[in-house]
């Protein structure tokens, strides 16, 4: 447990006591009683988050540093022990989403880090990157080993490789080379025909 942060808890604490007391004892003004508690309550929460790093110390290893980065730069303070605790408590995407949210309404926004602490807890978990599987340049190496004969064989006769590779006996080349010699045979046999004819008249 760390001392450290119990002992600033008591301080505001003592604090947040001493200014409920003055308004008890009717030592302020009544119409700053009012802005005197709501200073007290804020002071309140800021100890229990005091209190709740005393007992889990937070730890924001698992939020990027570009998300921690972006968070700094509109203005979140992150030495701020409830501003820790509350990352510290929440899943990246809901920091995600409530950084984007307060950037994109930037000018609407005065006071950001308690919007910052309101709507952290209200915004939705989500998938973080993308959705495609990542492809690396490994994946694209070929294995260092050869594959050996008898793997390339199982494979051939698995899948009848060399009964694909065989031509067709009636493919579509076979049949053209039987349409020619076909045309050829009846070319010839014309040719015989045609000399038989010419005997015949040959009056001897």
């Amino acid at each position: 447990m760390d001392y450290e942060y119990l002992k600033q808890a008591i301080k505001l604490l003592t604090n947040a006591t001493k200014n409920l007391e003055d308004i008890v004892s009717e030592k302020s003004i009544n119409q700053a009683n009012h802005q005197t508690v709501e200073f007290a309550q804020e002071t309140i929460k800021k100890a229990m988050a005091e209190i709740s790093a005393a007992i889990n110390p937070p730890i924001i290893n698992h939020i990027p540093d570009e998300f921690l980065a972006k968070a700094e730069s509109l203005g979140i303070p992150l030495d701020d022990v409830e501003v820790i605790v509350a990352i510290s408590e929440h899943h990246p995407s809901q920091l995600l989403g409530v950084l984007a949210e307060i950037e994109n309404r930037a000018e609407n926004i005065r006071r950001r880090r308690e919007y910052f602490l309101l709507r952290l807890p209200e915004m939705p978990i989500e998938k973080l990157g993308s959705r495609l599987p990542v492809i690396k340049a490994s994946d694209f190496n070929w294995p260092e080993e050869p594959i050996s004969q008898e793997y390339r064989e199982a494979i051939k006769a698995k899948y009848k490789i060399d009964r694909l590779m065989k031509k067709r006996p009636y493919s579509r080349a076979t049949i053209f080379e039987k349409i020619k010699q076909a045309e050829a045979i009846f070319a010839e046999s014309q040719e015989r025909e045609n000399e038989y004819d010419l005997d015949e008249e040959i009056p001897f």
